[in-house]
């Protein structure tokens, strides 16, 4: 029977349908915490969520052949340092794009429409039907500048063109104009992207490239009532800039789903304001999605120790390591 590690929290709905759905041939058990690593020695397979972990800490799985991470994102992993065990990591590339895509958007419209405080106040027996009005707007026809055009961008993109939105992106790697014509969307320069969309929607990973990419700099040149929406990874926007810019209404709100330290503490200064809507970096997380998350790495799974091919999505370690996998 061989082992699944699932490594780290996951909500009580969620861990009792990997458990009953652990495919034939498997059996999974909890390891909850990194000071339960050691437990780590009975694994043939690791499924693991927001944990970090490095190459020493699966030191004492001698057996093991693969770590699926839960979702696509993967910097809690230490990928150098893994691959050195010639271990293939595998993620759920796109299983989460269609919740997070639906997220993305509720912020946008929770912090033009001012809803937070809207219900705050209702709720305290406030009748505040006119007292934001000035500083309520529609999502329709403002321009939506997109930084990063993968799953969930271009769900995104295809949401809010539902509202009459018009949508610019930036990408290191552009689409070819034909495609651009084909879903609807233009290509600007990362500069002229922040200088001219009303929300700027965040939808890369957090690397060195991409730390601090929007920091005071580029704050300031953007929409004095532009809003900005991260539901990627903290540290993407400089927090500290983004508070003054905020502070200063050098813009007029943000929606936050993520943060450089998660959770981020009871003096988060975003909690105080009424021009920022903060969730805890929940976007992927409702009960239908688990089911897909699940149903992934599980064939993921079964796939590698069945000597079959992966998505070639999936496999994030690729060029690190000695290991013939077939893709597709």
């Amino acid at each position: 029977m061989k082992k699944i590690a699932l490594v780290g929290p996951y909500n009580t709905n969620t861990r009792k349908v990997l458990h009953e759905t652990v495919p034939d041939g498997f059996e999974i058990y909890d390891v909850p915490t990194a000071e339960d690593f050691g437990k780590l020695a009975d694994a043939d397979y690791i499924i693991i969520r927001t944990i970090k972990m490095n190459g020493q800490d699966i030191a004492p799985a001698k057996n093991l052949k693969a770590i699926q991470k839960w979702g696509a994102g993967f910097d809690n992993l230490d990928i150098p340092s893994i691959s050195k065990r010639n271990i293939p990591v595998m993620v759920c590339n796109g299983v989460n794009s269609e919740p997070v895509a639906e997220l993305a958007v509720l912020h946008m419209l929770a912090v033009l429409r001012n809803l937070i405080p809207l219900n705050r106040k209702l709720k305290e027996n406030q009748w505040c039907k006119d007292e934001y009005a000035s500083k309520s707007y529609l999502l329709s026809g403002k321009t939506v500048g997109l930084v990063g055009l993968g799953n969930i961008g271009r769900k995104v993109a295809r949401i809010v063109q539902g509202f009459e939105a018009s949508v610019q992106y930036y990408d290191v790697f552009r689409i070819s104009p034909e495609e651009e014509e084909r879903i609807g969307i233009k290509y600007v320069p990362f500069e002229e992207l922040l200088k001219t969309s009303d929300i700027v929607s965040i939808h890369v990973p957090l690397m060195d490239s991409t730390r601090d990419m929007i920091k005071k700099e580029q704050m300031e040149t953007m929409k004095k009532n532009a809003i900005i929406i991260n539901t990627s990874r903290g540290g993407i926007v400089n927090e500290a800039d983004l508070v003054e810019a905020l502070e200063n209404h050098t813009i007029m709100g943000a929606g936050l789903d993520a943060f450089v330290h998660e959770p981020p503490g009871v003096d988060c200064p975003f909690y105080k304001m009424d021009n920022v809507v903060v969730t805890p970096h929940s976007g992927g997380n409702t009960a239908d999605n688990d089911l897909n998350m699940i149903k992934r790495c599980f064939e993921n799974i079964v796939a590698i120790d069945e000597g079959k091919a992966i998505r070639r999505r999936d496999w994030v370690n690729s060029k690190n390591i000695d290991k013939k996998i077939e893709t597709y």
